[in-house]
This record gives C-alpha cells, structure tokens and sequence, in this order.
C-alpha cells in the first residue's frame, strides 16, 4: 500500500487557552515516534477570547522516501481531526468548508464567550448546543467531552485533557506511551499535565451519555440565604441564587438583602406564566448593583490564586520568574466616584485638563507594592455604599425601577421593555455616563406620559432599545 498524503489536524483554540503548547506537543510526540512531521501556527489575537489555530501534519511512515513537503495551512475535505478547545471554533472550521465525512472532531460544549457576543445589547450568546448538532451531522465522528470539568477535577489544564482525547481518537499513528512522552520531553508542569493527558485519555475512550448543556453554570446560593431563595419561584431559583452569590461576592450579605427587596414588588406584579418580568429585572438588576468600578477591579486583580492561575495557564512552575502589570487609567470621575458625595460632585464639575484620557498606571502586580496599591484600593469595598459614585448609580436605578412598576399597572408588554431599557446602564466611563444620560431623559415625566400617550411612549422605548442594540453612539454623532 502506497502512502501518498500525511495526516492533517488542526487546533482550534482561544487566547490563554495553550493552543500553541497543544501543537508543541503534538509535534514532540511525531519527532520522538520518528515521523516527519510539521507545525505552523496562525496566532491572531493571542489573549482572552481572541481566536488561535494551528496547524500539524504527519507523514505515517517513519522512512519516507524523499523529503516530505508540507502544507502551512488545510485544504477543503483534507483535514482528518479537528480539535477545538471552544466549540465556536469547529464551528468555524465548519463553515470553512474544513470539516467534512473524513474528519473527526474532537470539542467541548462548554462555552468562553466571546468579546462580539458580550458586545451584544442583550443575549448575543451563540448556543453550543445548536453547532455540536451541527458538526455532529457534517463529520465522521463527533468526540465531545467537557474538558473544562475535566481539568478542574483533575487541577490540569485543558490542552491536556485535549491531547489525552487526540491520542484515543486513533487519528495519529502515535501510541499513548509517545504522547506522555512528549509531556516529558517539553518539561512543562509535567505532573499536572500528565494527569489531564490521563483524564482526557479515560473520558475519550469511556464517554458519559451526551447531555445537553445549560446556557450557564449557575452558582449556588451563599450561606444563609437558603431559605430566602427556596421562597423564590422554582424557575427563578438558579438565575437569583446565582445573583445572591455574586452580590455577596462584590459587597456583602446586606447588599444582597438589599437585591432581594428590591425584586420583591416585581415579582409580586409578574403574572406572566413564564415570569419574564421577574426574570428580567433580576437579571438587570444584579449587573446594574455589581457595576465594575475601580474597586471591583482592585478586587478581581487581588483574589487568592490569581498569580497561580496565571502561572498554570502559561505552563510554568512556582519557581519560575513571573513578573505581570496591570494597566489602569482611571479618569477625573473615578477618582470623583470615590469622594463623599458632596465632595464628588464639586470634583466632577472640574474641567479635564488633558487631552488624552484618564491617568496611566501601571502597577507591577507581582511586586510587593504593587499589590498593595491594588489591596489598599480593594479596601475601599466597605465605604462602597457611602461614596458619590454609588449614590449617582443609586438614583438612575431608583428612577429605572420605579418606572418599571409604572409601567406595569399600564402594559405588561411595556413594563418588560422598560426592564430592557437597563442595556443603556453598561460598561464605564464616558460609555456608561452617556448612557445613564439616556436613560434619565427616558424616563422625565414617565408617568404623565403613560397616561396621556402611552402608545407613544411605547415605541420611543422600542426605538431606545433598538438604539441601544444598533447605534449606541447616535446622540454623541448627533451632537457632533
């Protein structure tokens, strides 16, 4: 039998994800079997949610006549594995016209959603569900496992649970000795990736029944709110439960009464089978009361195990020399954000006299003072509630709620659009000053013109929505 074509696998990873070390150890693993071989890879954007692929081709004969020429990137109806960290990315491949009868795909349906989605005024979330569907029906085989679980229970990363499953898929000539060989060979967290290998390995030979996947991972409930949640209506409990965690989390438990108190008297007026007034508000309400203001940052940048998340995403050892930097720039209204409120409003009235933005930081986080200036910030959490920057927010929110309720002994329809128009209290900044604009506009004599118009007030907030979806700079363009 002549061999006339090498096998082609390609990586598809996210930034941060070890795409590149995945490749590395597929390419180990071929020189050590003494198979040519070749890697190249395609970086883009190399961080959080940007999108890497890489390439690998092996010859399955170990003394080839000649040399063996390469491709740098796949052909239609060559590719036999693909293998995607993120399911988007065989989702892409897909669409490509890469994934075809030949190709095996290996995919998780865990999601890591990405900057276009979150973008998104509302559920811009992509289903995995409906792309595993897909590349099931368009490939060969579909080897789909949750290789974030995976890595989680076994404290591995998840480019090493995706090699243990390339090396049970069959696909490459390599036996799984070869592969834990190649761990070994490139010396990094040898120990920790050996037992994702092994994982991976286990779950691709041995999978659990497919399941479908919620849209969210939902977390339970903080201590002492048990009971207060179990009051809840069953559909609400995840979505309220998991909001009660994250509000704990980003102040503490009386901010978190504080949330359910305000979702009270809507749940009290949503007679919706589906509840999706309730279900909105709480939703709304929760990232509108966790706002990331410099002391959320301050607190995400200090969290235990951070630095060691870091060093274990980049697959290197306590001993090995890290140094990171954090870039901040906040502007006069953050630092005025902070002030009491009859102080901050003085300062917010200041003029900003540069012409570039806010003041560059940059805080070496890895050094002793660095993470101190970051902890002192973090500290602040507790006068959170007493500063200008939170009774500012305290007032849109106050006004947003109340014009919900207004709207509810009105138009159903109206109140859950009304609940919607919270897409405007997002991001930070200039972004979130001018939208907070917006929405106080909205809502000058609400409840005047829910009774003399209300059919007009009904497609101003369409409209607003629409706005806030598809043209969220329009009154900066206009002003200009």
């Amino acid at each position: 039998m002549t061999i006339d074509r090498p096998v082609c696998v390609q990586i598809g990873a996210l930034g941060g994800q070890g795409g590149g070390v995945l490749a590395d150890w597929l390419a180990e693993a071929a020189r050590l079997a003494g198979y040519p071989a070749q890697a190249t890879s395609i970086p883009g954007v190399a961080q959080r949610t940007g999108a890497t692929t890489y390439y690998f081709e092996l010859f399955p004969e170990r003394a080839a006549a000649g040399t063996s020429v390469f491709s740098l990137f796949p052909d239609a109806d060559a590719l036999d594995l693909m293998a995607a960290l993120e399911p988007t990315e065989a989702g892409r491949a897909l669409e490509n016209g890469l994934i075809t009868k030949r190709t095996t795909v290996i995919t998780s349906p865990q999601r890591i959603y990405s900057t276009a989605e979150k973008s998104v005024a509302g559920d811009g979330m992509i289903p995995a569900q409906s792309i595993i569907d897909s590349l099931r029906k368009s490939s060969n085989a579909l080897i789909e496992i949750d290789i974030k679980a995976t890595a989680s229970r076994v404290g591995g990363q998840a480019n090493a649970v995706m090699f243990g499953a390339i090396a049970a898929s069959g696909v490459l000539p390599l036996s799984e000795d070869e592969f834990r060989a190649a761990i070994q060979a490139r010396g990094i967290a040898v120990a920790t990736n050996l037992a994702g290998f092994e994982a991976g390995l286990d779950l691709a030979h041995n999978p659990p029944p497919p399941a479908r996947q919620p849209g969210m991972d939902y977390a339970p409930p903080p201590a002492g709110f048990e009971d207060a949640v179990a009051a809840l209506p069953e559909s609400l409990r995840p979505l309220i439960g998991h909001a009660l965690a994250r509000l704990v989390d980003y102040q503490d438990a009386a901010y978190a009464r504080l949330y359910l108190d305000r979702l009270r008297p809507v749940l009290a007026i949503d007679f919706r089978p589906d509840l999706a007034l309730a279900r909105e508000v709480a939703k709304r309400l929760t990232a509108w009361m966790t706002a990331e203001d410099i002391i959320c940052v301050a607190q995400l940048k200090t969290r235990p195990g951070r630095l060691a998340r870091i060093r274990s995403e980049l697959g290197i050892g306590d001993e090995d020399p890290l140094s990171i930097t954090d870039f901040l720039k906040p502007g006069p209204a953050e630092f005025a954000a902070l002030l009491p409120p009859s102080l901050g409003r003085l300062v917010a009235k200041l003029p900003d006299p540069r012409l570039g933005g806010g003041f560059a930081l940059k805080l070496p986080t890895t050094t002793a003072w660095g993470f101190a200036s970051l902890k002192m910030l973090a500290a602040l959490r507790p006068w959170r509630r007493r500063s200008f920057g939170y009774a500012e927010e305290e007032a849109a929110l106050q006004r947003w709620l109340e014009a919900i309720l207004a709207a509810a002994e009105h138009d159903a329809d109206l109140a859950l659009d009304t609940a919607r128009l919270a897409v405007w209290a997002r991001g930070y900044g200039g972004v979130r000053r001018r939208g907070l604009a917006r929405l106080a506009r909205q809502f000058i004599d609400w409840k005047g013109r829910l009774v003399g118009d209300r059919e007009a007030l009904t497609e101003e907030v369409r409209a607003s929505l629409a706005a806030a979806r598809d043209d969220p700079d329009g009154d900066i363009k206009a002003a200009a």
